[in-house]
């Protein structure tokens, strides 16, 4: 929705951006077209205090870029500074249609060739590195935290974990049974973790950040930054399934088919992959606020499924 009282597009146009207007909302940011051939991206922290695109993104998506990777990444093509003060990132304007063009959400129904885009996708972010080393920055999670090089990625999610239940612990514990019992679950099970092999995930695969062609075959993938990582790849199963369809009438079934698609084709115990939706519902209860959102909700009853419950309780 276009906020009237939105003060960036005409201050792009005095920068030269005759058709400069406000495109999109991600997780992190803003996005305004400033023609056909770029956009700029305004983080939403750099609209509440003039604070500059955070950089460690850009790192990562210029290294991306040079990945060859089978889809189109949003690198940086420099920077764009307001009248107000005001940074923003200039970037490519990726094209193609959102992958939800090809569900039904109504009738719970995806087209198959949806479904191998999301299964290539998962397989092009296990093959990374390629053609040579990504050299990780320390990346921000969940929009408070730092993922960082020095340590381990398992002991960090344990971390954000610990954190995150001793902020919000108590809200949780009004909506979730035994919730102390899923937070030592799922501590135990990051611990047993600790040794697999890594790979890049982005942490925030849903229809809006990935677009296809007609065919729906890859060609971006949008808005990284929100829980990006190196982790284990069973991690980014759990959220693109969950991540899919979070509010329709038959989003459980969807996920349960989408779950069930990735445990088969990457040989992974599906019961890990519960495990991990488990994981994210902890941390990310309150990626959005202190109180009982709608995200909030969702990881409640994400954190109340019988199937969860049993791969977490042992």
């Amino acid at each position: 929705m276009i906020d009237e009282t939105d003060s960036v597009p005409a201050q792009l146009r005095a920068l030269g951006y005759p058709d400069a207007h406000w495109l999109a909302a991600g997780m992190e940011a803003d996005v305004y077209a400033l023609d056909e051939q770029t956009v700029a991206r305004l983080p939403r922290e750099a609209a509440a205090a003039g604070a500059a695109p955070m950089e460690p993104v850009e790192q990562l998506l210029e290294q991306l870029n040079q990945s060859r990777l089978p889809f189109a990444v949003p690198a940086p093509l420099g920077r764009l500074t307001l009248p107000d003060g005001r940074s923003l990132l200039r970037q490519p304007r990726l094209h193609g249609r959102s992958i939800g063009d090809f569900y039904d959400p109504a009738a719970g129904r995806l087209d198959p060739r949806a479904e191998q885009a999301l299964a290539d996708l998962l397989s092009a972010l296990r093959t990374i590195p390629h053609p040579q080393p990504i050299e990780m920055p320390d990346l921000p999670l969940l929009g408070d935290s730092m993922v960082t090089t020095a340590q381990p990625w398992a002991a960090t999610l344990q971390r954000l974990l610990e954190d995150r239940t001793r902020r919000f612990g108590g809200l949780l514990r009004a909506h979730v049974d035994c919730l102390d019992d899923l937070v030592e679950g799922c501590d135990a099970f990051l611990a047993s973790r600790g040794d697999v092999a890594v790979a890049l995930q982005h942490g925030d695969i849903c229809p809006e950040n990935v677009l296809v062609d007609d065919d729906c075959r890859l060609t971006a993938v949008l808005d990284w930054g929100f829980l990006t990582m190196l982790a284990d790849p069973v991690l980014e199963m759990a959220l693109t399934s969950g991540f899919f369809d979070m509010y329709g009438p038959h989003a459980l079934r969807t996920e349960r088919r989408l779950s069930d698609l990735f445990a088969e084709a990457f040989d992974v115990k599906h019961a890990d992959v519960l495990r991990f939706k488990a994981v994210y519902a902890l941390i990310g209860a309150n990626a959005y606020s202190g109180t009982a959102d709608g995200h909030f909700q969702w990881c409640a009853a994400v954190l109340r499924r019988p199937d969860v419950r049993s791969a977490v309780l042992l």
